[in-house]
């Protein structure tokens, strides 16, 4: 959290801006970084006058969408295969990758809108998708209307506690869970529903 919060106050104007959403960039495409940890520093320093919140969410967007898109067509052209090569391999894991895999063939498309809520998995995630050839229609629709939620509460949030940041974390932290808790069981529900359904047709 100190980290991510000296670096953006060595900019100032558009370049903090630019800072803040080349850093998003790169968080989803592996680097070794906590995206949500510069989210909630960024909104912080908003409610102490560094930033502003309008400006930081949509661009917030942008970053986390343009890193991941980066991570989904990569594994989508080269697929899984590219990740013997440098340096790709040193961000993930085949067998990291190969779990993710196992996870989405179970869950389905339905998993995209989960996986912005699951963290440090989330590159393994969206790189699997790309390299099952999941189309970028469900990838665009599903992961961008879970980070715009994502967003809404986390930026808001965080804005709204200010400096108290030890309660913030606390709060986030439930929230996050009941969250998760909530679109897996719906998530659930839908995949129970259609399997119902075929086999009824069948």
């Amino acid at each position: 959290m100190e980290q991510a919060r000296e670096f953006l106050t060595q900019f100032s104007g558009p370049e903090g801006y630019l800072a803040f959403y080349l850093v998003l960039v790169s968080c989803g495409m592996g680097a070794p970084l906590n995206s949500d940890l510069i989210l909630i520093t960024a909104s912080i320093l908003a409610a102490l006058g560094f930033f502003k919140l309008p400006i930081l969410i949509p661009i917030a967007f942008f970053g986390l969408l343009t890193g991941d898109s980066v991570n989904f067509f990569i594994a989508r052209r080269f697929g899984p295969a590219i990740l013997r090569k440098a340096p790709f391999r040193w961000i993930l894991s085949e067998t990291r990758v190969k779990r993710a895999e196992e996870l989405l063939q179970k869950r389905g498309r339905s998993l995209l809108f989960c996986i912005r809520f699951l963290p440090f998995v989330r590159t393994a995630l969206f790189f699997t998708a790309g390299s099952l050839q999941i189309s970028p229609k469900a990838f665009y629709l599903l992961n961008g209307i879970s980070t715009v939620i994502y967003l809404s509460l986390l930026m808001n949030l965080s804005f709204a506690a200010g400096a108290n940041i030890e309660f913030l974390i606390a709060v986030f932290k439930k929230i996050q869970l009941v969250i998760l808790i909530f679109v897996v069981s719906v998530a659930f529900l839908l995949l129970r529903g259609s399997r119902k359904k075929r086999g009824t047709a069948s």
